[in-house]
């Protein structure tokens, strides 16, 4: 069982930018140094809940802080990029990296944050699409040559050209739709799915995924490898026990998910909830190093999710817990998940 990290950085009244900043990006050194698998990187803008704009700029800070932990994209909102730039600095981050890059791609849901960038929302999945195409075949070919709908880009060599060849592993990022998991199988693409799926939901998403894979024509084999492959995001905080777990992570939990685009955004339902109902929902792996050992390997056999990206840090948790909760649980937990 892989264990990654997520990253939002988010800005709530009681902290400040430069902060958040630089605990996050400290945040995923202690990932690195403990043995985290990968740490991956929102890209938001206009929202409190979300520093940065670029996930490049973002990812390049951590890479070059780094040494083994991988880099994602969670996600990468395509429509809003010019293909080529996100292309040439992706690829810059992943020679920062030295071949550390894993390339999540989204389509982006927020209409504020199309706005501020002037792109129509509602081309956002042609868009999407496009953006796609245009960094695949730029990265495979090493040339920028590109025609489509939203884009033209004249004959030039790429530079720089991504370490990983032909490019950096790519990942679907997917909320609440079933036509995102389709179209990850078709491409034999693993997903990354938010938390608001329950995890019958996460069953049964294996289950399209695999089938879809197979109709498509993909060797058993292949989609074996690619389900191993799948995430699901888990909010995430070891405490000595339960009780004083839950306790600390409830007030910037409940300031994030007080907001409805935060509830939407990550699948949950759009009335408000109270922190109770997360935690009988299940998306929600709070308590002492035992029973989030024990949820998590519970988790795993019912759903066949073999991957888990733990937030650890939602909505702007004091910097010495989030410490002190990544190194109870490489310490005290991810051992027992290595080992199965």
């Amino acid at each position: 069982m892989r264990i990654g990290v997520f990253h939002l950085m988010s800005t709530p009244p009681w902290t400040n930018s430069h902060d958040v900043i630089s605990q996050h990006i400290e945040q995923v050194v202690e990932a690195d140094r403990l043995g985290f698998d990968t740490a991956w990187v929102a890209e938001h803008n206009v929202r409190d809940y979300a520093l940065g704009g670029s996930i490049t700029v973002t990812m390049a800070a951590m890479a070059a802080a780094t040494r083994r932990i991988r880099i994602g994209t969670a996600v990468a909102r395509l429509p809003l990029h010019h293909p080529l730039h996100l292309a040439e600095d992706l690829a810059f981050v992943d020679n920062v990296s030295r071949g550390r890059l894993d390339f999540g791609i989204g389509k982006g849901y927020d209409e504020l944050e199309f706005a501020t960038y002037g792109v129509p929302f509602e081309e956002r999945v042609e868009r999407w699409e496009e953006a796609y195409e245009a960094i695949t075949q730029i990265w495979q070919t090493g040339r920028t040559k590109f025609k489509g709908e939203f884009h033209e880009i004249p004959d030039a060599p790429l530079y720089p050209m991504p370490q990983q060849r032909p490019s950096p592993p790519i990942y679907v990022m997917v909320v609440k739709s079933i036509d995102s998991i389709k179209w990850a199988a078709r491409h034999l693409y693993p997903f990354v799915m938010g938390q608001g799926p329950t995890w019958d939901e996460a069953r049964d998403r294996l289950k399209l995924f695999a089938d879809t894979a197979s109709d498509t024509g993909h060797s058993d084999a292949d989609i074996e490898h690619a389900l191993s492959r799948c995430w699901q995001l888990k909010q995430v905080h070891v405490a000595e026990t339960t009780k004083i777990a839950v306790e600390q992570y409830r007030e910037p939990f409940s300031w994030f998910f007080g907001a409805l685009h935060n509830r939407t955004m990550f699948g949950f339902p759009n009335e408000n909830r109270d922190y109770e109902w997360f935690l009988d929902h299940r998306s929600l792996l709070l308590g002492s190093p035992e029973k989030v050992r024990d949820d998590l390997l519970e988790y795993r056999e019912y759903t066949g999710i073999q991957n888990v990206a733990a937030w650890f840090n939602c909505g702007g948790q004091p910097h010495p817990q989030v410490l002190q909760s990544l190194n109870a649980f490489a310490e005290q937990v991810m051992p027992a998940l290595r080992a199965v």
